[in-house]
């Protein structure tokens, strides 16, 4: 549906749909894209019956569960004019970052745990990586002791963080490793109907899934059922970046290329780019190298 469906096709079908899945994908600073994607989403009456995240996208997707998905904005802002560093936690962490506590704050105020067990909150699926194993787990946010680590787990890498969160006496780290457009999950929650919220642009190739997936092609049964929004281009935004007057740019691109993916707009904000950083490039090398290497292996022995 991605490309052969007509836009305005994409909107008819999500309104007609029983029950829809929003998937929030990783990306870190990226995922500010997803805010005004989901701030189009709900203007046009698109409500989402179920919630999934991983890594960054995980912030977005509770606050869209808990109802406060139109404060998202306010959300970002306030946690990136926080200082994110504090030589002081190398003591208490053995990271100059302090992160964690950024999230704590944030969270409480946006999110929290009590909403999360209110009846009116969506089931919100947290995706992580359990550590023993480079498994891929799911889990509800509404039903853990505590979600703060659930959502600090599905975010967790070093030299960010450096203690992973414990849950159930198991270490879990960044959800994103293993599986960063969870779309199937929202499939297995029930759902007709899948809105996937992706960073990647369609200039650059197929969606990323893992290191060990980097160009992902929905498969059917699910491709017909999926609706993805996405950058048309490589966003220009870095991975890391913190000043709001960048990210607001990044949020408003999401929200224009919500427009033109579900009404037919077309938005020349939409075009905008950013370049590829030599080690990205190089990262982009070899990870494409090892995915088609590791294909070859898959077809030699299913060859046998």
């Amino acid at each position: 549906m991605e490309h052969s469906t007509p836009q305005t096709d994409a909107l008819q079908f999500l309104r007609s749909a029983r029950r829809i899945g929003f998937v929030f994908s990783g990306g870190s600073a990226r995922c500010v894209f997803q805010v005004g994607v989901a701030e189009t989403l709900l203007e046009l009456g698109i409500q989402p019956a179920v919630c999934v995240g991983v890594s960054a996208g995980a912030w977005n997707a509770a606050a869209v569960a808990v109802g406060t998905g139109h404060r998202l904005r306010h959300y970002w802002r306030a946690f990136v004019r926080m200082p994110y560093l504090d030589l002081g936690n190398l003591l208490r962490e053995r990271s100059p970052f302090r992160f964690a506590e950024m999230h704590r704050r944030t969270f409480a105020r946006y999110v929290g745990a009590e909403r999360l067990r209110s009846p009116e909150t969506l089931p919100l699926f947290i995706g992580v990586t359990r550590l023993r194993d480079k498994t891929g787990v799911y889990f509800d946010a509404r039903t853990v002791d505590d979600p703060l680590q659930l959502l600090l787990a599905s975010n967790f890498l070093p030299p960010f963080y450096t203690r992973p969160p414990r849950i159930a006496g198991e270490t879990y780290g960044d959800g994103g490793m293993v599986n960063n457009i969870p779309y199937e999950k929202a499939f297995e929650a029930g759902c007709d109907a899948v809105v996937l919220i992706a960073n990647k642009g369609e200039s650059e190739g197929s969606l990323y899934r893992s290191p060990r997936e980097p160009l992902h092609e929905i498969p059917s049964p699910w491709r017909e059922r999926t609706v993805v929004i996405r950058p048309r281009h490589r966003l220009p935004v870095a991975f890391t970046e913190r000043r709001w007057s960048v990210l607001a740019t990044i949020a408003e691109i999401g929200r224009l290329r919500a427009r033109e993916a579900l009404l037919g707009e077309t938005h020349a904000e939409t075009d905008a780019r950013g370049e590829i950083p030599l080690t990205g490039a190089i990262f982009a090398y070899f990870a494409l190298t090892r995915a088609l290497l590791s294909r070859v292996a898959a077809a030699r022995r299913s060859a046998r």
